[in-house]
């Protein structure tokens, strides 16, 4: 799944796909690891803005999941053709993606990324 936007502002990635929770933090990262970074055109003071090539795929999958919401279809029906449904009308990207998740974290975990999808996974996990 691809975005379209090339840029992205620092206020659109703090917290996302496990990054830091402050503009400190998330522009600390983005040093560190070597982000593109550009001035934000139009923005007073230091405001900059992140290449999307130079993300971490997590951040990556994350965003992409938010910017490309795809509309589904769903008529009633019992559960087990429901989920069939939404299965077919994944991609393949999305379906590897949501497998994933649910082996690596469980059905608990997505179920409370649904409620807070702004905090990271590991925020998430059981006590």
């Amino acid at each position: 799944m691809e975005i379209k936007k090339e840029w992205i502002a620092t206020h659109e990635l703090i917290g996302v796909g496990g990054l830091p929770k402050t503009r400190q933090g998330l522009n600390r990262r983005a040093r560190e690891e070597g982000w593109q970074k550009r001035r934000r055109e139009g923005a007073r003071g230091k405001a900059v803005e992140y290449a999307w090539h130079s993300l971490p795929d997590m951040v990556k999958k994350t965003l992409s999941l938010r910017t490309n919401p795809v509309e589904y279809q769903l008529f009633p029906q019992e559960t087990s053709a429901t989920w069939n449904e939404i299965h077919r009308q994944l991609s393949d990207a999305e379906r590897d993606f949501i497998v994933s998740f649910i082996v690596r974290e469980g059905v608990l975990n997505l179920l409370k990324r649904l409620d807070y999808p702004d905090e990271p996974v590991n925020d998430l996990r059981p006590e």
